[in-house]
Formats: structure tokens, C-alpha cells, sequence
């Protein structure tokens, strides 16, 4: 039998949401860790299809916004410690593509679903002070955008809204 380490006391600072798309997880990690300056047990992360995402549509997705809100009140209760949110949406989501193929209230990602995820943030943003700012965290807004030809290269933009 195995035997692997843990972190036996942890109190995070912050919950990073990010997308579950394999291509990304490489950068995600070194991003976190590097540019954000959060080592593993100091954020929570919360990996998901879409990524934050689905924080743009509450109306549209209540079913989706309903699970991110239920963990982040969840988390909020058991861990005092955290102060900041932060959320990543990345370049060619399939996710996005997705929606705007299963959910027709969604058909504008069909469109152009590339720009989505980037225009996204703003909508992420004002859904958070709308129904989450009781929370109390500071909410930071990221973007993964590819930087070479043969997307195998990622770099972070912060959004700022």
C-alpha cells in the first residue's frame, strides 16, 4: 500500500475556480502558484466545467449557479480564513460551445463562442454583487488566453471591471 502526504492543519485564503479542460491544467497550477502566490493548501480549488462561467447566467443556468453558490456559502462557513475569490475563464471553452448548441437561451455563444468566456468576466462580476457579496471576499477576474499558433501556450490577462 501507498502511502501519500497531506496537509494536516490548513487555512485557506482564497477559492480559485477554474476549468476542468485537460489542455489547461498544466498553466493552471503554475499560475496559482507563481503569479497569484497561493501553494497548495492555501486555496481551495474548485474545478469545474466552464470554469466561473456559469456565474455569468444565474437565470439562465439556475441549476448551475445554485451548485457554485452552495459550495462557495459552504466554504465561506467551514473556512473563516478565506478572502478572496478567484475566478478564470479561458480561451476555446468547450464548455461554451456546449451551451450554445444544448440551451437555446444561450444561442448568442453560437455565434462567436471563442469571445465568450473573455466578455464573460464583466457578466461574473456583476452577478457576484448582485447575489454573493454578502460573502465578503474580494473577487479577482482572470483570463487564459492562448499566445502562439499551435495553442500550446497560455498567458493569464487580470480583468479588471
Amino acid at each position: 500500500m501507498n502511502v501519500y502526504e497531506v496537509i494536516p492543519r490548513v487555512s485557506p485564503e482564497a477559492i480559485v475556480v477554474y476549468c476542468c479542460d485537460p489542455r489547461f491544467q498544466t498553466a493552471f497550477g503554475p499560475f496559482v502558484e507563481s503569479e497569484l502566490g497561493l501553494k497548495k493548501g492555501q486555496y481551495v480549488p474548485l474545478v469545474v466545467a466552464g470554469g466561473a462561467g456559469v456565474l455569468a447566467n444565474p437565470d439562465r443556468l439556475p441549476n448551475e449557479f445554485e451548485f457554485l453558490k452552495n459550495r462557495f456559502e459552504l466554504f465561506h462557513e467551514h473556512f473563516a480564513s478565506i478572502r478572496r475569490l478567484v475566478l478564470i475563464n479561458h480561451e476555446d471553452c468547450v464548455y461554451y460551445k456546449t451551451l450554445a448548441g444544448k440551451i437555446p437561451a444561450l444561442e448568442e455563444y453560437a455565434a462567436e463562442p471563442c469571445h465568450w468566456p473573455r466578455e464573460d468576466l464583466t457578466r461574473i462580476a456583476q452577478t457576484f454583487d448582485r447575489l454573493l457579496s454578502h460573502l465578503g471576499w474580494g473577487v479577482e477576474l482572470y483570463y487564459a488566453g492562448f499566445t502562439n499558433g499551435d495553442r500550446s501556450q497560455v498567458a493569464f490577462d487580470r480583468i479588471r471591471v
